[in-house]
């Protein structure tokens, strides 16, 4: 068991916040910068309508390994810029992520799929926490970037909680208001 995720640091930490799509992470993120956090926001919703202008309807359903190319080469972009951001601000505590390396692995392995130099990749990039987000039927929502069903989000989810455990411990957020699930993780962060 590869240990990407864990660290005992009080500061610099660099913290996930992921699961199945609509399960709320964008809303914890924004919740977080308006407290003055670091975070950086989800990268694929560009691609996915850069891929709808270029003819895609679904560009990771038509071609999963090279959508998945542009999501690593974003979120490796995202982890510099954290690192960058910590060395400009070494007293920082924490940057949030909404998704992570890990998330390009195992939408992957939902395909059957792996690259062995991302899987690599993964123990060069370590995460100090990730928090799990679950699809709730009750806020779900599909829109012209989110195409998954209910359903499809949470096979995706449950995806995502393996792939994560294979990297370490992971904290599941629980379905709370918006504002107490930042509570939730920021108490988890500092504990």
């Amino acid at each position: 068991k590869s240990n990407v995720i864990a660290s005992t640091t009080l500061h610099n930490k660099k913290i996930v916040i992921s699961g199945g799509p609509g399960s709320g992470k964008t809303t914890i993120i924004e919740g977080l910068k308006k407290r003055g956090y670091f975070c950086l926001e989800e990268v694929s919703r560009e691609y996915i309508a850069a891929g709808k202008a270029a003819g895609k309807e679904n560009h990771f359903e038509e071609d999963p390994l090279a959508f998945s190319r542009l999501l690593w080469k974003g979120r490796i972009e995202q982890y510099h810029k954290a690192e960058e951001h910590f060395a400009n601000k070494p007293v920082e505590k924490f940057a949030f992520f909404d998704r992570s390396l890990i998330d390009v692995v195992a939408y992957l392995h939902h395909k059957n799929t792996t690259v062995d130099a991302w899987e690599a990749g993964l123990k060069t990039h370590p995460y100090d926490r990730c928090f799990l987000v679950a699809p709730v039927a009750e806020i779900y929502q599909t829109d012209h970037l989110r195409m998954e069903s209910f359903e499809q989000a949470v096979v995706l989810h449950q995806q995502l909680v393996k792939s994560y455990k294979q990297y370490g411990q992971i904290v599941e957020v629980p379905f709370l208001s918006p504002e107490e699930r930042v509570d939730f993780i920021l108490k988890h962060c500092n504990a």
